[in-house]
């Protein structure tokens, strides 16, 4: 995956079973110590935490280690290899955005050409819909992966959202990119906007 560099601070985040327990987070030689929380419990009834990171100047590859101990009295350890900081963007909207990379003119030369480009990194959301609005994604069609010919060929790819984050790359030097893909054909902003921001503009449906 890829954070986002400085001068921002990245933010890893996280749920739990135990509400006020002690979250160890390691990365580039640094510990972070927070707690879960109940205030701000997920919907299922778990607690969540975040660590707000130190800005990053440095690339990596680095390896984020998060420790938290469950309600059973064990302890248990997530780690996430290869982590990248860079700039991170978010790819949304409506069919131009879906449209597929492997629809698009000349599609087998950029897939073929993706292994060259191993720090920008991939991620899609499946196009789900929910009335009410969700704590986490309801399904993913790409999980965080390196570009590849392999990953490149995801139909759940947009070819926008990719032909951006390489020009971006290349015009950057190389700068780790990360893209998030997450649009559906057809729908209105009204259907991405939170029901409070809704409510601010008199929008009742």
């Amino acid at each position: 995956m890829v954070l986002q560099r400085a001068p921002q601070r990245a933010i890893v985040w996280g749920y739990g079973d135990t509400f006020n327990a002690p979250i160890l987070l390691a990365m580039n030689k640094k510990i972070y110590r927070t707690r879960s929380s109940s205030s701000h419990a997920y919907s299922l009834g778990e607690s969540i935490w975040s660590v707000t990171l130190d800005p990053q100047t440095e690339e990596g590859p680095f390896q984020v280690k998060v420790t938290q101990p469950l309600a059973n009295g064990t302890r248990e350890t997530i780690t996430l290899n290869d982590v990248l900081f860079g700039d991170v963007w978010v790819c949304s909207g409506q069919s131009n955005m879906q449209f597929s990379l492997r629809a698009m003119f000349n599609a087998s030369i950029e897939i073929e050409n993706a292994y060259k480009y191993p720090k920008i990194r991939l991620f899609t959301v499946a196009p789900s819909q929910s009335s009410i609005p969700q704590e986490e994604l309801m399904s993913i069609a790409l999980q965080w992966s390196v570009a590849s010919n392999t990953t490149l060929a995801n139909p759940a790819n947009s070819a926008v959202c990719w032909l951006y984050g390489r020009m971006i790359h290349e015009g950057l030097g190389g700068r780790p990119i990360g893209l998030v893909h997450a649009s559906l054909g057809g729908t209105n902003i009204e259907y991405w906007s939170p029901p409070e921001s809704l409510k601010d503009c008199n929008i009742t449906q």
